[in-house]
């Protein structure tokens, strides 16, 4: 009983003496994949509305609607990158893959490359697949 009156007389002191545990560390990012790009492709009818798709979210607390259709992924859209426009895309191919014919093959005619890059995901787990605006034509490392 003594003791637990001690401890309520003294923890204002010494309840704030005590150290906090330390936080834990971010998972360190694998350099191996630190050229890593998963690249999606779609069409969109202007470039804004691209950019509004992955970039900007329709509400307060509310994420973008590419990080909504990705529920298998955490997405930092400060690491995404939107490619607008054929000409764009196509010059873009040859820094993208060592192959961009095929790359090019996979894309079709459409008109917007989306750039996910490895940093994204925060160093977690993640899946990736098609949305109803995207699909993905999977992970490549720039050259």
């Amino acid at each position: 009983m003594i003791r637990n009156l001690l401890k309520v007389l003294f923890f204002p002191l010494l309840g704030r003496i005590r150290p906090t545990p330390a936080a834990p560390a971010k998972p360190p990012r694998d350099p191996a994949m630190a050229n890593r790009l998963h690249i999606f492709h779609g069409t969109f009818t202007t470039e804004l509305e691209a950019t509004d798709y992955c970039l900007c979210a329709p509400g307060r607390n509310q994420p973008e609607p590419l990080t909504r259709d990705l529920p298998g992924a955490t997405i930092d859209v400060n690491e995404v990158e939107i490619i607008f426009g054929a000409a764009r895309i196509k010059g873009a191919l040859s820094m993208l893959t060592s192959d961009p014919d095929a790359l090019q093959r996979t894309i079709g005619d459409d008109n917007t490359l989306i750039l996910i890059a490895e940093a994204a995901f925060f160093g977690l787990p993640y899946t990736l697949n098609d949305t109803p605006c995207l699909r993905y034509a999977g992970a490549f490392d720039a050259t």
